[in-house]
């Protein structure tokens, strides 16, 4: 059993590489503003896209999103929160 909950940890805990969305388009949101472009590249502080217009760099310390064009945000397992949490305990049922 052991070894079924370390690999199902490693799946959740996939490195995540930005060559996978390399050459596509893809939807950034950085500073609430949304961006829109061909990611080119990224290093440790940017993000390299060709933009409709103009090239954009974006820092990554101001990206909260990023994701393929026309793909919807799924459901993260890791933020998910049991309904215990919401529960508050009364003298009832002690």
């Amino acid at each position: 059993m052991a070894a079924d909950s370390t690999d199902k940890q490693a799946d959740l805990l996939q490195r995540f590489s930005f060559d996978k969305l390399r050459f596509k388009r893809i939807d950034v949101i950085s500073s609430g503003i949304l961006y829109r472009g061909i990611l080119i590249g990224a290093d440790e502080t940017d993000i390299y896209l060709k933009g409709a217009l103009r090239w954009l760099i974006l820092p990554l310390d101001r990206i909260t999103s990023i994701k393929l064009t026309g793909t919807k945000l799924a459901f993260n397992p890791l933020k998910h929160i049991d309904s215990d949490f919401y529960f508050e305990p009364t003298d009832e049922d002690s």
